[in-house]
């Protein structure tokens, strides 16, 4: 018998359940079809990794910061293709759905949404062992219909193959006006922004069980980016350096940086891979065409450039993460300027910024450039911090800060999916059985791909008369390393051995691991010495965060006040 608890991160959690299909009309019975159950939220805080670019064009250290506003991770419609794995670009998807999520009070979806998908197992006789997933958010906030409706003739996107779902592109909005400004300088209402993944090599046998209770334990994770970028400015000046008439008077990004045409979807990345790697992008050919014009910002006003004593001071230190960093920009009231949304580019994007010193003084200029790798910028914010420490005589200083803005879909907080393979006479009206001396006789339980973004996490419990066995393996397997001794008070001898049981689990590095254990009594029942024989036990990110482990209340646990969902109970019988 086993538990198993599966905590993910990311926006998507995906279950392969066995039913009907739902573009199929000649189904003869439910164990030849598969059943995709994704399931995704909005719900969380978001957060992105940020990396430090000099003025020499060297980048730094990735951590995390906010993101904001939370409209930038609204999902107002989802689409999913299907693919067989190892299919060619001219296949069309086995299964496809789109939907328009909505909350219980008919909100944009910004809670756990479920959509579901039901396909063959098998096409033209063979087993379909391994899919791959084309998965695209707001498609309508572009005008990728509008481009595939005059490219291609084609207005229905579920007959989309997958060649042509590799091709698609945008070119409205997300660029450039004919005036020379910005088309987007706010999340478009009611659309959001356009957010993908393309992945590959998912393994069916890994996901799919012949009931739809026991496929409820079979999940992946799979991060979205969003096929866009965010660009925008901060600005400061020292309050005692006769900068009470400093202003930027422009700013222009240099045309020749965003291509005419920008792609829908990044590259196909293999499962592994994409779960490791929340920064999926695109390579763009070298006969590329891309926007002649310029973009022109406004200007910043001196009242809109905020007063410091010392403007040095906020510049990113070394060793300060993008969220500390954000964060004293924030107490400053140093503030979000020109804030405009870009579409993807593999170039590196280059300006200017002009400024004035003095009032009706001569305009002089400061460029800027955020570097490329040379595949597109997609999925970043771009910040460019500018500081004016002198009036007269002085000039503007420029640091540029590139975040790569991942939780446009990924959604760092731990999300789970759970299955219980366990028996209900192994449980008390309160919790799951658990023994002392003999692990096994409860429940396994795991905690697969457990994932903080490098912050620290522990596992523990709120009864110091229980504790846990870490195990080897998922079926259960631990070492038996304490010795035992017999009741020779003189002249103990080793009788055996048993195992180590951990007050807590904790890991410091907040690198991302699979745990599997048992939850154990330290002590046999003693009716002379009575103690408490229920316990809870909960995952823990730095500082204090707990993870929600029991979603859908599905399980043992709270189902009501501040630990619904965030705990598991065990009662000891033995």
């Amino acid at each position: 018998m086993k538990l198993k608890i599966t905590a993910l991160t990311a926006l998507l959690t995906i279950g392969l359940l066995t039913s009907c299909s739902e573009q199929t009309d000649d189904i003869e019975t439910e164990s030849e079809n598969a059943y995709l159950n994704l399931n995704f939220s909005t719900a969380s805080s978001s957060s992105t990794r940020s990396t430090v670019v000099t003025r020499t064009g060297e980048a730094s250290d990735a951590d995390l910061s906010p993101a904001n506003p939370t409209q930038e991770s609204d999902i107002h419609t989802i689409k999913v293709w299907v693919f067989k794995s190892g299919s060619d670009d001219n296949s069309k998807a086995i299964a496809y759905k789109e939907e328009s999520p909505k909350t219980t009070d008919g909100k944009v979806a910004n809670e756990t949404t479920k959509l579901s998908i039901r396909f063959l197992k098998k096409i033209d006789g063979e087993e379909v062992k391994d899919i791959d997933l084309y998965i695209l958010a707001n498609s309508e906030s572009t005008n990728m219909a509008e481009k595939l409706s005059k490219d291609l003739g084609k207005t229905d996107f579920k007959s989309l193959t997958r060649g042509e779902l590799k091709k698609a592109v945008f070119d409205n909005p997300f660029g450039i006006k004919k005036d020379g400004t910005a088309e987007t300088t706010e999340v478009p209402e009611g659309k959001g922004l356009p957010i993908s993944r393309a992945v590959t090599g998912i393994a069916v046998s890994d996901h799919v069980a012949d009931t739809e209770a026991a496929a409820a334990s079979r999940g992946i994770s799979i991060p979205l980016t969003r096929a866009i970028s965010k660009l925008h400015f901060f600005f400061a000046r020292k309050t005692d350096g006769k900068t009470d008439n400093v202003e930027v008077t422009k700013i222009v990004v240099n045309g020749e940086t965003i291509p005419t045409d920008s792609y829908i979807f990044p590259s196909e990345e293999n499962y592994d891979a994409a779960l490791s790697n929340k920064n999926a992008t695109r390579e763009y050919a070298e006969d590329t065409q891309y926007e002649h014009q310029e973009i022109t910002l406004a200007g910043v006003a001196n009242g809109q450039i905020a007063s410091v004593s010392s403007p040095t001071d906020y510049k990113r230190g070394e060793n300060e993460t993008a969220t500390q960093y954000l964060e004293r920009l924030e107490k400053a009231m140093i503030t979000s300027q020109d804030l405009c949304y870009l579409r993807e580019t593999p170039k590196a994007i280059k300006g200017t910024i002009y400024y004035r010193l003095t009032q009706g003084g001569a305009e002089k200029s400061a460029e800027f450039t955020i570097p490329s790798n040379g595949k597109a910028i997609r999925n970043r914010e771009l910040l460019i911090y500018g500081y004016f420490e002198k009036g007269e005589m002085g000039s503007l200083y420029i640091q540029p800060t590139v975040a790569d803005w991942v939780d446009g879909g990924s959604y760092n907080w731990i999300d789970a999916t759970t299955g219980v393979e366990i028996n209900e006479n192994d449980t008390t009206e309160w919790g799951y059985k658990v023994y002392y001396g003999f692990p096994e006789r409860g429940p396994l339980i795991t905690l697969k791909d457990i994932d903080t973004n490098g912050k620290p996490w522990i596992l523990q419990t709120n009864n110091p008369m229980f504790g846990f066995v870490v195990c080897d393996n998922e079926k259960g397997e631990y070492k038996k390393e304490i010795p035992v001794m017999d009741d020779n008070i003189l002249n103990p001898k080793e009788i055996g051995k048993t195992y180590k049981i951990e007050d807590f689990i904790i890991n410091e590095s907040g690198e991302k691991k699979t745990l599997y254990f048992y939850v154990v009594p330290k002590n046999r029942l003693d009716l002379a010495k009575p103690h408490e024989v229920k316990a809870e036990i909960f995952l823990t990110k730095y500082p204090n965060d707990k993870f929600i482990i029991n979603r859908g209340l599905k399980y043992r646990g709270c189902t009501s006040g501040k630990n619904a969902g965030k705990d598991l109970h065990f009662e000891q019988v033995l």
